[in-house]
């Protein structure tokens, strides 16, 4: 019964987030230049009562949910080095994270570079004591890496219609990009369960609650976690004990 009133209530909520996208859209015509990002459209969305310039960013904002990583949508504006004012898209409060979300293609990704400078601490990495280990991070998140079984060893044994069906309810995995230009993992705390991002200092202790990451981290091609697609937006509502495929 727990199940059917949090999927009952998820879908009145879904509902609500999808009637007030439709009406935050009403007379904008869609397929001008910049309305597609690899598949998802560039158009202003509501999604938990938050109105977002993108349905790539909600769908960003429902992925961070999915690994209860907490957020908030552009509450600061910096004035970076250069002078220029720079307004990033979400603070992942509690890891000490910047996220920009961009398209494939969309420019002025220079300010999430230049702000990710600014926010690094000078300490050495063995010898880091800052409340972030290493500065807080900026992240580039892009749009999601298609999921494919056909060239997943794991599915092998899958007729192709299962891994059609598959690829088409899947959302993809997630994929970012280090503006510091280390090498940057994903990685779940074994002390907190958080998941977070983590390069240089982060490496020996979680930015949340000074614990230990987990041994096993995640580079961006790995495609360990999953992308979420909003399924409201997709057409297709998934029901609790709903199978993948």
């Amino acid at each position: 019964m727990t199940d059917w009133a949090e999927y009952i209530e998820q879908l009145i909520r879904d509902c609500a987030d999808r009637e007030a996208t439709a009406d935050l859209r009403t007379g904008r015509v869609s397929g001008t230049e910049g309305d597609q990002q690899a598949g998802i459209e560039a158009l202003p969305t509501v999604y938990r009562d938050t109105q977002f310039r993108s349905l790539l960013e909600a769908c960003w904002a429902a992925t961070l949910d999915s690994l209860h990583i907490v957020w908030e949508y552009e509450p600061e504006t910096f004035t970076l080095s250069s002078g220029v004012k720079y307004l990033p898209d979400f603070h992942l409060t509690e890891i000490g994270v910047w996220l920009e979300v961009k398209g494939p293609g969309v420019p002025r990704v220079e300010k999430a570079f230049e702000l990710g400078e600014m926010l690094a601490c000078g300490c050495a990495d063995l010898n880091c004591t800052c409340r972030w280990p290493g500065g807080e991070m900026v992240i580039v998140g892009h749009p999601p890496t298609p999921m494919d079984p056909w060239s997943d060893e794991q599915y092998s044994h899958w007729p192709s219609v299962a891994k059609s069906k598959l690829a088409r309810r899947h959302g993809g995995f997630i994929h970012w990009t280090s503006t510091r230009r280390h090498n940057s993992w994903m990685t779940r705390c074994s002390g907190c369960a958080r998941v977070t991002w983590v390069e240089g200092p982060r490496l020996r202790r979680c930015p949340a609650c000074g614990g230990n990451p987990e041994s096993q981290l995640y580079r961006d091609f790995e495609h360990h976690f999953e992308f979420v697609r909003l399924p409201w937006l997709s057409g297709r509502a998934t029901q609790p004990d709903a199978e993948a495929a």
